[in-house]
Protein backbone atom coordinates (compact mmCIF):
# COMPACT_ATOMS: atom_id res chain seq x y z
CA UNK A 1 0.00 0.00 0.00
CA UNK A 2 1.21 3.50 -0.60
CA UNK A 3 2.22 5.85 1.92
CA UNK A 4 -1.05 8.30 0.16
CA UNK A 5 -3.40 5.51 0.63
CA UNK A 6 -1.92 4.71 3.66
CA UNK A 7 -2.57 8.41 5.04
CA UNK A 8 -6.12 8.70 2.92
CA UNK A 9 -7.45 5.32 5.43
CA UNK A 10 -5.75 6.46 8.49
CA UNK A 11 -7.72 9.99 8.44
CA UNK A 12 -11.15 8.44 7.20
CA UNK A 13 -10.08 6.26 10.47
CA UNK A 14 -9.71 8.98 12.77
CA UNK A 15 -12.97 10.51 11.49
CA UNK A 16 -15.17 7.72 12.42
CA UNK A 17 -13.90 6.84 15.75
CA UNK A 18 -13.84 10.57 16.61
CA UNK A 19 -17.44 11.83 15.40
CA UNK A 20 -19.04 8.30 14.83
CA UNK A 21 -18.41 6.09 17.53
CA UNK A 22 -16.86 9.02 19.51
CA UNK A 23 -14.17 6.71 20.89
CA UNK A 24 -11.86 9.25 21.97
CA UNK A 25 -9.23 6.76 23.89
CA UNK A 26 -8.30 4.96 20.02
CA UNK A 27 -8.20 8.70 18.44
CA UNK A 28 -5.30 9.33 21.43
CA UNK A 29 -3.72 6.09 20.91
CA UNK A 30 -3.31 7.54 16.96
CA UNK A 31 -1.19 10.33 18.17
CA UNK A 32 2.25 11.07 19.06
CA UNK A 33 3.75 12.11 22.36
CA UNK A 34 3.90 15.96 21.00
CA UNK A 35 0.65 15.87 18.84
CA UNK A 36 -0.34 19.46 18.46
CA UNK A 37 -4.24 19.86 17.63
CA UNK A 38 -6.27 23.26 16.48
CA UNK A 39 -10.08 22.82 16.61
CA UNK A 40 -12.88 25.36 15.83
CA UNK A 41 -13.17 26.27 19.11
CA UNK A 42 -11.71 28.95 21.66
CA UNK A 43 -10.49 25.91 23.85
CA UNK A 44 -9.54 23.38 20.89
CA UNK A 45 -5.71 24.31 20.80
CA UNK A 46 -3.65 21.49 22.49
CA UNK A 47 0.05 20.60 22.28
CA UNK A 48 0.76 16.89 23.49
CA UNK A 49 -1.34 13.88 24.26
CA UNK A 50 -2.31 15.14 28.19
CA UNK A 51 -3.97 18.67 26.71
CA UNK A 52 -5.89 16.93 24.39
CA UNK A 53 -7.09 14.18 26.67
CA UNK A 54 -8.70 16.82 29.09
CA UNK A 55 -9.74 18.50 25.72
CA UNK A 56 -11.92 15.88 24.92
CA UNK A 57 -13.14 15.07 28.04
CA UNK A 58 -14.41 18.73 27.70
CA UNK A 59 -15.88 18.34 25.08
CA UNK A 60 -17.56 15.30 25.37
CA UNK A 61 -19.41 16.64 28.93
CA UNK A 62 -20.41 19.36 26.82
CA UNK A 63 -21.98 16.76 24.31
CA UNK A 64 -21.96 13.77 24.92
CA UNK A 65 -23.69 12.22 21.46
CA UNK A 66 -22.07 11.77 19.10
CA UNK A 67 -22.19 12.65 14.45
CA UNK A 68 -23.33 10.81 11.23
CA UNK A 69 -20.69 11.85 8.42
CA UNK A 70 -22.62 13.05 5.37
CA UNK A 71 -19.85 13.31 3.24
CA UNK A 72 -15.61 13.82 3.02
CA UNK A 73 -13.05 14.32 0.79
CA UNK A 74 -9.31 14.11 0.93
CA UNK A 75 -6.18 15.04 -0.87
CA UNK A 76 -2.96 13.10 0.32
CA UNK A 77 0.35 15.04 -0.61
CA UNK A 78 3.86 13.28 0.41
CA UNK A 79 6.02 14.98 1.97
CA UNK A 80 9.19 12.29 2.65
CA UNK A 81 9.42 8.74 2.71
CA UNK A 82 7.36 8.59 5.94
CA UNK A 83 5.64 12.18 6.11
CA UNK A 84 1.91 13.00 4.05
CA UNK A 85 0.38 16.13 4.31
CA UNK A 86 -3.68 15.57 4.28
CA UNK A 87 -6.29 18.56 3.30
CA UNK A 88 -9.84 18.18 2.61
CA UNK A 89 -13.32 18.84 3.81
CA UNK A 90 -15.95 16.93 6.00
CA UNK A 91 -19.24 16.99 6.74
CA UNK A 92 -21.37 16.20 9.53
CA UNK A 93 -24.64 15.52 11.00
CA UNK A 94 -25.31 16.13 14.96
CA UNK A 95 -27.78 13.56 16.66
CA UNK A 96 -29.40 16.37 18.68
CA UNK A 97 -31.93 18.88 17.16
CA UNK A 98 -30.04 21.50 19.58
CA UNK A 99 -26.82 20.59 17.74
CA UNK A 100 -25.74 22.42 14.37
CA UNK A 101 -24.54 20.32 11.80
CA UNK A 102 -20.69 20.47 11.01
CA UNK A 103 -18.54 21.79 8.20
CA UNK A 104 -14.97 21.29 9.09
CA UNK A 105 -11.89 22.22 6.59
CA UNK A 106 -9.26 19.69 7.18
CA UNK A 107 -5.47 19.35 7.39
CA UNK A 108 -3.30 17.33 8.81
CA UNK A 109 0.06 15.89 8.81
CA UNK A 110 0.97 11.85 9.42
CA UNK A 111 3.90 10.10 9.92
CA UNK A 112 4.34 6.26 8.99
CA UNK A 113 6.05 4.53 11.89
CA UNK A 114 7.03 1.34 12.96
CA UNK A 115 4.02 0.92 15.33
CA UNK A 116 1.66 2.68 12.21
CA UNK A 117 0.59 5.90 11.03
CA UNK A 118 0.50 8.76 13.80
CA UNK A 119 -0.82 11.86 13.86
CA UNK A 120 1.74 15.16 14.29
CA UNK A 121 -0.94 17.65 13.37
CA UNK A 122 -4.27 18.34 13.01
CA UNK A 123 -6.06 21.97 11.82
CA UNK A 124 -9.86 22.18 12.08
CA UNK A 125 -11.79 25.22 10.50
CA UNK A 126 -15.51 26.54 9.66
CA UNK A 127 -15.02 27.84 6.24
CA UNK A 128 -17.14 31.25 6.09
CA UNK A 129 -17.08 31.97 9.37
CA UNK A 130 -15.77 35.66 9.20
CA UNK A 131 -16.33 36.08 5.10
CA UNK A 132 -19.91 35.61 3.39
CA UNK A 133 -19.97 33.27 0.67
CA UNK A 134 -17.61 33.58 -2.63
CA UNK A 135 -15.93 36.60 -0.54
CA UNK A 136 -12.11 36.68 -0.29
CA UNK A 137 -12.39 39.71 2.24
CA UNK A 138 -14.44 40.12 5.68
CA UNK A 139 -17.05 43.13 6.01
CA UNK A 140 -16.82 45.55 8.62
CA UNK A 141 -20.11 43.38 9.95
CA UNK A 142 -17.62 40.28 10.39
CA UNK A 143 -15.32 42.22 12.39
CA UNK A 144 -16.60 40.93 16.08
CA UNK A 145 -15.67 37.49 15.17
CA UNK A 146 -12.39 38.28 14.07
CA UNK A 147 -11.13 40.06 17.28
CA UNK A 148 -12.54 37.57 19.02
CA UNK A 149 -10.39 35.20 17.38
CA UNK A 150 -7.33 37.74 17.54
CA UNK A 151 -7.81 37.51 21.69
CA UNK A 152 -7.96 33.66 21.47
CA UNK A 153 -4.69 33.69 19.50
CA UNK A 154 -3.23 36.29 21.62
CA UNK A 155 -4.26 34.49 24.90
CA UNK A 156 -2.85 31.29 23.83
CA UNK A 157 0.38 33.00 23.33
CA UNK A 158 0.88 34.36 26.53
CA UNK A 159 -0.46 31.11 28.14
CA UNK A 160 2.59 29.51 25.98
CA UNK A 161 5.43 32.52 27.21
CA UNK A 162 4.03 31.41 30.81
CA UNK A 163 5.07 27.79 30.19
CA UNK A 164 8.42 28.70 28.66
CA UNK A 165 9.03 30.93 31.38
CA UNK A 166 8.02 28.17 33.91
CA UNK A 167 10.33 25.55 32.35
CA UNK A 168 12.98 27.99 32.35
CA UNK A 169 12.90 28.83 35.87
CA UNK A 170 12.79 25.09 36.71
CA UNK A 171 15.82 24.58 34.87
CA UNK A 172 17.65 27.30 36.52
CA UNK A 173 16.63 25.57 40.04
CA UNK A 174 17.44 21.90 39.24
CA UNK A 175 20.42 20.77 41.15
CA UNK A 176 22.44 20.58 38.14
CA UNK A 177 23.15 21.46 34.84
CA UNK A 178 20.16 21.08 31.92
CA UNK A 179 21.70 20.82 28.79
CA UNK A 180 20.26 19.72 25.29
CA UNK A 181 22.50 18.45 22.55
CA UNK A 182 22.16 17.02 18.74
CA UNK A 183 22.70 13.17 18.54
CA UNK A 184 24.83 13.75 15.70
CA UNK A 185 28.99 13.15 15.75
CA UNK A 186 29.93 16.10 17.58
CA UNK A 187 27.18 16.09 20.20
CA UNK A 188 26.40 19.16 19.38
CA UNK A 189 25.10 22.23 22.03
CA UNK A 190 21.85 23.25 21.24
CA UNK A 191 20.86 24.72 24.56
CA UNK A 192 22.59 25.32 27.91
CA UNK A 193 21.35 26.57 30.90
CA UNK A 194 24.15 28.73 34.07
CA UNK A 195 23.86 25.87 35.96
CA UNK A 196 25.94 23.74 33.45
CA UNK A 197 27.66 26.61 32.97
CA UNK A 198 29.05 26.90 36.16
CA UNK A 199 30.23 23.69 36.25
CA UNK A 200 31.95 23.93 33.72
CA UNK A 201 33.03 27.53 34.33
CA UNK A 202 32.73 28.76 30.62
CA UNK A 203 30.24 31.13 29.38
CA UNK A 204 27.90 30.62 26.59
CA UNK A 205 29.94 32.57 24.58
CA UNK A 206 33.38 30.86 25.36
CA UNK A 207 31.59 27.34 24.78
CA UNK A 208 30.67 28.45 21.12
CA UNK A 209 33.96 30.44 20.20
CA UNK A 210 36.43 27.53 22.06
CA UNK A 211 34.60 24.60 21.39
CA UNK A 212 32.46 25.70 18.27
CA UNK A 213 29.60 24.33 20.56
CA UNK A 214 30.83 20.75 20.17
CA UNK A 215 30.06 19.12 23.48
CA UNK A 216 32.70 16.01 22.77
CA UNK A 217 35.18 18.55 22.63
CA UNK A 218 34.23 19.68 26.55
CA UNK A 219 34.70 15.46 28.09
CA UNK A 220 38.27 14.46 28.79
CA UNK A 221 39.90 12.64 26.01
CA UNK A 222 40.46 9.40 27.89
CA UNK A 223 36.49 8.93 28.09
CA UNK A 224 35.52 10.05 25.15
CA UNK A 225 35.43 6.77 23.59
CA UNK A 226 33.98 5.25 26.21
CA UNK A 227 30.77 7.73 25.81
CA UNK A 228 30.97 7.34 22.55
CA UNK A 229 29.99 3.48 23.05
CA UNK A 230 27.94 3.35 26.15
CA UNK A 231 25.23 6.16 23.84
CA UNK A 232 25.34 3.23 20.98
CA UNK A 233 24.72 0.50 23.61
CA UNK A 234 22.28 2.24 25.85
CA UNK A 235 20.20 3.44 23.04
CA UNK A 236 20.23 0.15 21.36
CA UNK A 237 17.25 -0.72 24.29
CA UNK A 238 15.81 2.31 24.51
CA UNK A 239 15.67 6.48 24.46
CA UNK A 240 17.06 6.58 27.78
CA UNK A 241 20.97 7.38 28.63
CA UNK A 242 22.52 7.13 31.96
CA UNK A 243 26.90 7.56 32.26
CA UNK A 244 29.61 8.69 34.14
CA UNK A 245 32.60 10.86 32.88
CA UNK A 246 34.89 13.66 33.15
CA UNK A 247 34.65 16.74 32.07
CA UNK A 248 37.45 19.80 31.28
CA UNK A 249 36.84 22.75 33.34
CA UNK A 250 37.91 26.51 32.14
CA UNK A 251 40.36 26.35 35.38
CA UNK A 252 42.17 22.86 33.77
CA UNK A 253 40.88 20.77 36.48
CA UNK A 254 38.90 17.58 35.47
CA UNK A 255 35.70 16.80 37.30
CA UNK A 256 33.54 14.03 37.13
CA UNK A 257 29.75 14.32 36.13
CA UNK A 258 26.71 11.81 36.06
CA UNK A 259 25.31 12.76 33.00
CA UNK A 260 20.71 11.16 32.57
CA UNK A 261 19.43 11.99 29.37
CA UNK A 262 15.80 11.12 27.19
CA UNK A 263 17.11 10.65 23.09
CA UNK A 264 13.42 12.90 21.05
CA UNK A 265 12.44 12.96 17.62
CA UNK A 266 10.79 15.64 16.47
CA UNK A 267 8.78 15.17 13.16
CA UNK A 268 11.27 16.18 11.04
CA UNK A 269 13.70 13.46 11.91
CA UNK A 270 15.64 15.07 13.89
CA UNK A 271 16.81 13.60 17.17
CA UNK A 272 17.83 15.53 20.31
CA UNK A 273 19.44 14.93 23.93
CA UNK A 274 17.33 16.38 26.70
CA UNK A 275 19.79 15.73 29.64
CA UNK A 276 20.91 16.67 33.35
CA UNK A 277 24.39 16.93 34.24
CA UNK A 278 25.15 16.68 38.14
CA UNK A 279 28.59 17.07 38.96
CA UNK A 280 29.60 14.08 41.27
CA UNK A 281 33.22 14.82 41.75
CA UNK A 282 33.36 14.72 45.83
CA UNK A 283 31.62 11.32 45.47
CA UNK A 284 33.65 10.00 43.13
CA UNK A 285 37.11 10.96 45.45
CA UNK A 286 35.60 9.56 47.90
CA UNK A 287 34.56 5.97 46.19
CA UNK A 288 38.32 5.83 45.18
CA UNK A 289 39.40 6.86 48.55
CA UNK A 290 37.67 3.90 49.90
CA UNK A 291 38.73 1.72 47.43
CA UNK A 292 42.19 2.35 48.49
CA UNK A 293 41.53 2.01 51.92
CA UNK A 294 39.87 -1.48 51.44
CA UNK A 295 42.73 -2.55 48.75
CA UNK A 296 45.06 -1.31 51.66
CA UNK A 297 43.14 -3.61 54.56
CA UNK A 298 43.11 -6.61 52.12
CA UNK A 299 46.79 -6.13 51.49
CA UNK A 300 47.59 -6.16 55.06
CA UNK A 301 45.21 -8.92 55.63
CA UNK A 302 46.58 -11.21 53.19
CA UNK A 303 50.15 -10.96 54.10
CA UNK A 304 49.05 -11.13 57.79
CA UNK A 305 49.64 -14.44 60.00
CA UNK A 306 46.80 -14.00 62.04
CA UNK A 307 43.60 -14.59 60.88
CA UNK A 308 41.27 -11.87 61.07
CA UNK A 309 37.10 -12.60 61.50
CA UNK A 310 34.19 -10.11 61.48
CA UNK A 311 31.08 -11.57 63.40
CA UNK A 312 27.71 -10.09 62.75
CA UNK A 313 25.61 -10.98 66.23
CA UNK A 314 22.39 -10.01 64.91
CA UNK A 315 22.80 -12.11 61.51
CA UNK A 316 24.56 -14.71 63.48
CA UNK A 317 27.32 -14.86 60.31
CA UNK A 318 30.96 -15.21 60.35
CA UNK A 319 33.55 -13.44 58.01
CA UNK A 320 37.22 -14.74 57.76
CA UNK A 321 39.94 -13.16 56.25
CA UNK A 322 41.59 -15.70 53.19
CA UNK A 323 44.35 -16.74 55.03
CA UNK A 324 41.96 -19.28 57.00
CA UNK A 325 41.89 -21.76 53.98
CA UNK A 326 45.72 -21.17 54.15
CA UNK A 327 46.39 -22.27 57.40
CA UNK A 328 43.69 -24.58 58.08
CA UNK A 329 43.33 -25.77 54.81
CA UNK A 330 38.97 -25.76 54.30
CA UNK A 331 36.04 -23.46 54.70
CA UNK A 332 35.18 -22.22 57.89
CA UNK A 333 31.71 -21.71 59.17
CA UNK A 334 29.84 -18.75 58.04
CA UNK A 335 26.51 -18.96 59.11
CA UNK A 336 24.13 -19.60 62.48
CA UNK A 337 27.88 -19.67 64.07
CA UNK A 338 25.81 -20.22 67.40
CA UNK A 339 24.39 -23.17 66.75
CA UNK A 340 27.02 -24.74 64.40
CA UNK A 341 29.96 -24.27 66.16
CA UNK A 342 29.35 -25.54 69.50
CA UNK A 343 28.47 -28.62 67.99
CA UNK A 344 31.30 -28.93 65.52
CA UNK A 345 34.58 -31.20 65.67
CA UNK A 346 37.10 -28.49 64.35
CA UNK A 347 36.93 -27.25 67.96
CA UNK A 348 38.64 -29.51 71.04
CA UNK A 349 36.19 -31.35 72.71
CA UNK A 350 37.76 -29.96 75.66
CA UNK A 351 37.72 -26.08 74.46
CA UNK A 352 34.29 -25.74 73.32
CA UNK A 353 33.21 -24.07 76.41
CA UNK A 354 35.99 -21.64 76.35
CA UNK A 355 35.19 -20.67 72.63
CA UNK A 356 31.05 -20.92 73.58
CA UNK A 357 31.66 -18.25 76.68
CA UNK A 358 33.80 -15.96 74.65
CA UNK A 359 30.44 -15.95 72.17
CA UNK A 360 28.17 -15.39 75.02
CA UNK A 361 30.53 -12.25 76.64
CA UNK A 362 30.16 -10.88 73.38
CA UNK A 363 26.99 -11.14 72.86
CA UNK A 364 26.01 -9.60 76.26
CA UNK A 365 28.25 -6.65 75.40
CA UNK A 366 31.64 -7.38 76.81
CA UNK A 367 33.89 -4.63 75.52
CA UNK A 368 36.59 -7.30 74.88
CA UNK A 369 37.33 -10.83 75.07
CA UNK A 370 40.49 -13.79 74.80
CA UNK A 371 40.23 -17.45 74.72
CA UNK A 372 43.10 -20.08 73.83
CA UNK A 373 41.09 -23.39 72.34
CA UNK A 374 42.64 -25.94 70.09
CA UNK A 375 41.34 -25.93 65.96
CA UNK A 376 41.71 -28.73 63.49
CA UNK A 377 43.62 -28.37 60.95
CA UNK A 378 42.42 -30.60 57.18
CA UNK A 379 44.94 -33.07 58.35
CA UNK A 380 43.36 -33.83 61.67
CA UNK A 381 46.08 -32.03 64.02
CA UNK A 382 44.93 -29.98 66.73
CA UNK A 383 46.89 -26.87 66.46
CA UNK A 384 46.64 -23.93 69.49
CA UNK A 385 45.21 -20.61 69.18
CA UNK A 386 44.49 -17.46 70.79
CA UNK A 387 41.34 -15.67 69.76
CA UNK A 388 41.20 -11.99 70.76
CA UNK A 389 37.40 -10.22 69.72
CA UNK A 390 36.16 -6.50 70.31
CA UNK A 391 32.60 -5.96 70.41
CA UNK A 392 31.04 -2.62 68.36
CA UNK A 393 27.76 -1.21 69.25
CA UNK A 394 25.14 0.47 67.26
CA UNK A 395 23.63 3.82 68.03
CA UNK A 396 21.51 2.33 71.27
CA UNK A 397 24.41 1.09 72.42
CA UNK A 398 23.59 -2.71 71.89
CA UNK A 399 25.99 -4.94 70.60
CA UNK A 400 26.25 -5.68 66.55
CA UNK A 401 29.71 -7.04 65.50
CA UNK A 402 32.51 -8.52 67.23
CA UNK A 403 35.85 -7.74 65.49
CA UNK A 404 38.97 -9.67 66.22
CA UNK A 405 41.90 -12.08 65.36
CA UNK A 406 42.29 -15.05 65.79
CA UNK A 407 46.87 -15.84 65.93
CA UNK A 408 48.02 -19.79 66.05
CA UNK A 409 50.30 -19.80 69.32
CA UNK A 410 50.50 -23.83 68.68
CA UNK A 411 54.31 -23.81 69.25
CA UNK A 412 54.37 -21.15 71.93
CA UNK A 413 51.97 -23.44 73.73
CA UNK A 414 53.87 -26.37 73.39
CA UNK A 415 57.00 -24.22 73.93
CA UNK A 416 55.50 -23.73 77.22
CA UNK A 417 54.22 -26.84 78.20
CA UNK A 418 57.67 -28.50 77.51
CA UNK A 419 58.98 -25.93 80.00
CA UNK A 420 56.21 -26.49 82.47
CA UNK A 421 56.85 -30.18 81.78
CA UNK A 422 60.01 -29.64 83.28
CA UNK A 423 59.66 -27.94 86.02
CA UNK A 424 56.91 -31.08 87.12
CA UNK A 425 59.31 -33.39 86.07
CA UNK A 426 62.94 -35.12 87.41
CA UNK A 427 65.45 -34.44 85.11
CA UNK A 428 67.15 -37.42 85.07
CA UNK A 429 64.63 -40.19 85.30
CA UNK A 430 61.52 -38.34 84.16
CA UNK A 431 59.44 -38.65 86.34
CA UNK A 432 57.31 -36.79 88.62
CA UNK A 433 59.64 -34.64 91.05
CA UNK A 434 58.75 -34.57 94.70
CA UNK A 435 56.81 -31.28 94.64
CA UNK A 436 54.75 -32.43 91.29
CA UNK A 437 54.31 -35.96 93.05
CA UNK A 438 52.87 -34.07 95.82
CA UNK A 439 50.23 -31.82 94.07
CA UNK A 440 49.37 -35.00 92.46
CA UNK A 441 48.49 -37.33 95.71
CA UNK A 442 46.36 -33.92 96.89
CA UNK A 443 44.39 -33.68 94.15
CA UNK A 444 43.77 -37.13 93.98
CA UNK A 445 42.57 -36.92 97.70
CA UNK A 446 40.61 -34.28 97.70
CA UNK A 447 38.38 -35.80 94.42
CA UNK A 448 38.65 -38.51 96.49
CA UNK A 449 34.83 -40.92 95.77
CA UNK A 450 32.82 -42.53 98.89
CA UNK A 451 33.95 -46.43 98.92
CA UNK A 452 37.35 -46.55 96.90
CA UNK A 453 41.17 -47.01 98.00
CA UNK A 454 44.19 -46.20 97.25
CA UNK A 455 48.02 -47.07 98.60
CA UNK A 456 50.40 -44.33 98.69
CA UNK A 457 54.55 -46.73 98.41
CA UNK A 458 57.84 -45.55 99.25
CA UNK A 459 60.09 -47.38 97.60
CA UNK A 460 64.08 -47.33 98.29
CA UNK A 461 66.92 -48.79 97.00
CA UNK A 462 69.13 -51.07 99.04
CA UNK A 463 72.92 -50.72 99.26
CA UNK A 464 72.60 -47.72 96.73
CA UNK A 465 75.83 -46.24 98.00
CA UNK A 466 78.01 -48.55 97.52
CA UNK A 467 76.83 -49.10 93.67
CA UNK A 468 78.02 -45.72 93.68
CA UNK A 469 81.00 -45.94 95.52
CA UNK A 470 82.47 -48.87 93.51
CA UNK A 471 80.94 -48.38 89.99
CA UNK A 472 80.88 -44.71 89.65
CA UNK A 473 78.10 -42.39 89.53
CA UNK A 474 77.40 -43.09 85.61
CA UNK A 475 76.40 -46.91 86.37
CA UNK A 476 74.36 -45.38 89.09
CA UNK A 477 72.30 -43.16 87.23
CA UNK A 478 71.92 -45.90 85.08
CA UNK A 479 70.93 -48.08 87.78
CA UNK A 480 68.10 -44.68 88.83
CA UNK A 481 66.85 -44.70 85.25
CA UNK A 482 66.33 -48.97 84.88
CA UNK A 483 64.48 -48.48 88.05
CA UNK A 484 62.46 -45.76 86.63
CA UNK A 485 62.15 -47.53 83.47
CA UNK A 486 60.73 -50.49 84.84
CA UNK A 487 58.07 -48.64 87.62
CA UNK A 488 56.27 -46.84 84.62
CA UNK A 489 56.03 -50.30 83.05
CA UNK A 490 54.01 -51.96 86.02
CA UNK A 491 51.91 -48.70 86.55
CA UNK A 492 48.90 -47.31 84.73
CA UNK A 493 49.35 -43.63 83.72
CA UNK A 494 46.79 -43.04 86.03
CA UNK A 495 48.87 -43.88 89.00
CA UNK A 496 51.60 -41.22 90.19
CA UNK A 497 54.90 -41.98 89.77
CA UNK A 498 58.20 -39.52 91.43
CA UNK A 499 61.42 -39.55 92.13
CA UNK A 500 61.24 -37.66 95.63
CA UNK A 501 65.13 -38.13 96.71
CA UNK A 502 68.58 -39.64 95.66
CA UNK A 503 67.64 -43.39 95.42
CA UNK A 504 64.13 -43.11 96.82
CA UNK A 505 61.01 -43.19 95.15
CA UNK A 506 57.26 -42.48 95.39
CA UNK A 507 54.25 -44.40 94.24
CA UNK A 508 50.72 -43.51 94.48
CA UNK A 509 48.16 -46.35 93.20
CA UNK A 510 44.43 -44.88 92.45
CA UNK A 511 41.21 -46.57 93.06
CA UNK A 512 42.83 -50.14 94.30
CA UNK A 513 40.18 -52.95 94.64
CA UNK A 514 42.15 -54.36 97.90
CA UNK A 515 44.82 -54.55 100.18
CA UNK A 516 46.07 -57.43 98.01
CA UNK A 517 46.55 -55.51 94.85
CA UNK A 518 48.76 -53.54 96.61
CA UNK A 519 50.71 -56.68 97.57
CA UNK A 520 50.85 -57.90 94.41
CA UNK A 521 52.45 -54.74 92.82
CA UNK A 522 55.17 -54.61 95.15
CA UNK A 523 55.69 -58.52 94.76
CA UNK A 524 55.85 -57.46 90.94
CA UNK A 525 58.10 -54.10 91.94
CA UNK A 526 60.69 -56.40 94.26
CA UNK A 527 61.08 -58.78 90.92
CA UNK A 528 61.57 -56.86 88.50
CA UNK A 529 64.38 -54.77 90.45
CA UNK A 530 66.03 -58.05 91.48
CA UNK A 531 66.61 -58.64 87.53
CA UNK A 532 68.02 -55.58 86.56
CA UNK A 533 71.90 -56.60 86.50
CA UNK A 534 70.28 -59.19 84.38
CA UNK A 535 70.09 -57.28 81.20
CA UNK A 536 73.81 -56.24 81.17
CA UNK A 537 73.21 -52.91 81.70
CA UNK A 538 73.95 -52.76 85.59
CA UNK A 539 76.98 -54.84 86.61
CA UNK A 540 76.24 -55.71 90.10
CA UNK A 541 72.61 -56.87 91.70
CA UNK A 542 70.01 -54.45 92.89
CA UNK A 543 67.25 -54.44 95.11
CA UNK A 544 64.67 -51.98 96.97
CA UNK A 545 62.35 -52.14 100.43
CA UNK A 546 58.91 -50.92 100.40
CA UNK A 547 56.94 -49.18 102.61
CA UNK A 548 52.92 -48.92 102.25
CA UNK A 549 50.36 -47.27 103.62
CA UNK A 550 46.27 -47.44 102.34
CA UNK A 551 44.06 -43.94 101.97
CA UNK A 552 41.44 -43.52 103.88
CA UNK A 553 42.25 -46.82 106.15
CA UNK A 554 45.79 -45.97 107.69
CA UNK A 555 45.66 -41.91 106.90
CA UNK A 556 43.56 -39.28 105.76
CA UNK A 557 46.22 -36.62 104.41
CA UNK A 558 49.38 -36.67 102.57
CA UNK A 559 51.16 -36.04 105.20
CA UNK A 560 49.78 -38.78 106.94
CA UNK A 561 50.13 -41.14 104.38
CA UNK A 562 53.84 -40.13 103.89
CA UNK A 563 54.65 -40.54 107.42
CA UNK A 564 53.13 -43.88 107.79
CA UNK A 565 55.06 -45.48 104.13
CA UNK A 566 57.81 -44.23 105.55
CA UNK A 567 57.53 -46.24 108.75
CA UNK A 568 56.90 -49.23 107.10
CA UNK A 569 59.45 -48.65 104.77
CA UNK A 570 61.82 -48.91 108.15
CA UNK A 571 60.45 -51.84 109.03
CA UNK A 572 61.24 -53.55 105.52
CA UNK A 573 64.64 -52.14 106.11
CA UNK A 574 64.68 -54.15 109.53
CA UNK A 575 63.56 -57.33 107.87
CA UNK A 576 66.61 -57.98 105.57
CA UNK A 577 65.90 -55.57 102.95
CA UNK A 578 64.68 -56.98 99.38
CA UNK A 579 61.36 -56.67 101.10
CA UNK A 580 57.82 -54.50 101.74
CA UNK A 581 56.09 -53.70 104.40
CA UNK A 582 52.36 -52.26 105.55
CA UNK A 583 51.44 -49.87 108.24
CA UNK A 584 48.36 -51.43 109.86
CA UNK A 585 46.64 -50.03 113.29
CA UNK A 586 49.11 -47.59 114.44
CA UNK A 587 52.43 -49.78 113.68
CA UNK A 588 53.82 -51.46 111.00
CA UNK A 589 53.41 -55.55 110.17
CA UNK A 590 54.83 -58.12 108.04
CA UNK A 591 51.88 -59.55 105.69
Amino acid sequence: MSLEQNALEFIERMQTLYFERRDHENVLAMMTEDTSWIGTGENEMCRGLQEARQAFAREKQEYPGSFVISGSNYTAVPLNESDCLIYGELRARAGSRNMADLHHRVSALCRNTPKGMKLIHLHLSDPNLDQEPNRFFVSKNNLTDRRNMKQRMEQTALELKARNEELEELTENTPGGVHRCRNDAHLTLLSMSESFLSILGYTRQEVKENFYDRFLDLIYPVDREEVIKSLKRQLSMGNTVEMEYRVICKNGKVRWVLDRGKLVKSYDGTQTFYCMMIDITQRRQEQEALRLSLERHQVIMNQATDIIFEWDIRKDTLDFSSNWQKKFGYQPIKSRISRKIPSSANIHDADVQAFVKIMQDTAAGVPYSEAEFRIKNISGIYRWCRIRATTQYDEEGKPLKAVGVIADIDQEKKNTMKLLERSLKDSLTGLLNKKAAEEWILRCIREHRVGTAHAFMILDLDNFKHINDQYGHYYGDRVLCEVSDQLRKLFRSSDVLGRIGGDEFLVFMEDIDSRQTAADKAEAILFHISQIHRLERVPAPVTCSIGIALYPEDALSYDGLYQCADHALYEAKNQGKGKYSFWADGKEENP
